[in-house]
């Protein structure tokens, strides 16, 4: 079938939507119409020359749609509403055996090579095969996946909403829930307000924190901090006097160097550091062993959350339900999916909610 989708050639080019040739879905995958994808910063990473990709590539990995055709032996059926995972796992491999499925060995290999699990891509123009972001590449009219990253949707959460579940809402609380040791009544430092740092911070309000600061050099995506749970905002120079004891547990949401070692410096004695965030290739940290050996520190990292997106997801609905999670204040412009390149260059430039485009 054909469709469309917006392709990335290099960090010098604008994405290009093109219409590209889509195979169907096989045994066990499923068609999905896409209605929203959100701009991840690990789209970024690849926008900006950042992470090395095979192109001409389809970015996107967070997003949310309807099933509209199955292949054999799958429970979905056309019309059910999901929200997609970048993560299905191979089932069995060591990290997808312990319940780690983002850590599956054949992923990490198809995500590097651009393709789905099976090595394949199922994409193509005039001949040319084309790649897929994080084994995804859903920014499309159309994607065809595993069924097993196509999570069930409630009815009473908007497809634009849902789009935020697939990546950044999982990565965000479940970086609070599963990867940290956060207690009620403790204090939560968090650095970076952007998509994945306004989901930690409600993670570690969800989670009883009494005191929730959150830095950052962007205004606008602060405001969106506070309203979403934050106690204290400021910028990240003002942290001596934001946190003057240290936090409890200090999450990186951003991902740099520089932020890592930030979360660090202000994570108390006897304290936990997250590494949220995803760094660029090649970025190293500069580790002073008196913070572990003496101030006896923790420093971990967490990838997607540290939980299985199946098991995550329903867990983030009952959040949704109960109001202990918020998704609507947290969405920034949307656009069509011929401007998903302006969707981009608004996200780099610090939109305060998340941009999403819609096909």
């Amino acid at each position: 079938m054909k469709t469309r989708a917006t392709l990335f050639r290099s960090a010098a080019e604008r994405l290009d939507t093109v219409e590209l040739e889509l195979d169907g879905p096989r045994a066990g995958e499923v068609l999905v119409r896409m209605a929203a994808i959100g701009v991840c910063g690990s789209d970024l990473h690849v926008l900006k020359g950042e992470w090395q990709r095979p192109t001409p590539m389809v970015l996107g990995h967070e997003g949310a749609g309807t099933i509209e055709a199955i292949g054999d032996n799958v429970d979905l059926r056309p019309g059910d509403r999901v929200v997609i995972s970048w993560a299905p796992g191979c089932g069995e491999c060591g990290p997808c055996r312990r319940g780690r499925p983002a850590a599956c060995e054949p992923l990490r290999a198809a995500v590097a090579a651009g393709t789905l699990l099976d090595g394949t891509t199922r994409m193509s123009l005039d001949g040319e095969t084309v790649y897929r972001m994080t084994a995804t590449g859903c920014l499309a009219e159309h994607v065809v996946l595993s069924a097993k990253a196509a999570l069930p949707l409630d009815e009473d959460v908007s497809l634009e909403e849902a789009a935020l579940l697939g990546c950044a809402a999982l990565t965000g609380v479940g970086a609070v829930r599963y990867a940290s040791r956060l207690q009620p009544g403790q204090t939560a430092l968090v650095v970076g307000a952007g998509g994945v740092g306004q989901f930690v911070v409600q993670g570690a309000r969800i989670a009883g924190a009494t005191e929730i600061v959150c830095v950052d050099p962007n205004a606008g995506r602060l405001e969106r901090a506070r309203d979403l749970g934050a106690t204290r905002i400021g910028h990240p120079d003002d942290l001596a006097t934001l946190v003057p004891e240290g936090a409890d547990v200090a999450f990186d949401a951003v991902g740099h160097p520089e932020t890592s070692a930030l979360a660090l410096q202000h994570t108390r004695g006897a304290g936990e550091c997250v590494l949220v965030g995803m760094a660029p290739f090649g970025a190293r940290l500069d580790l002073d062993p008196f913070e572990f050996a003496s101030r006896e520190k923790t420093l971990t990292g967490t990838l997607y959350g540290s939980e299985d997106p199946a098991v995550a997801l329903p867990l983030l609905l009952d959040d949704i339900r109960a109001g202990r999670l918020e998704l609507a204040s947290m969405l920034g412009d949307s656009y069509p999916l011929e401007q998903a390149d302006e969707a981009f260059r608004a996200s780099l430039a610090g939109s305060p909610g998340r941009v999403l485009v819609t096909p």
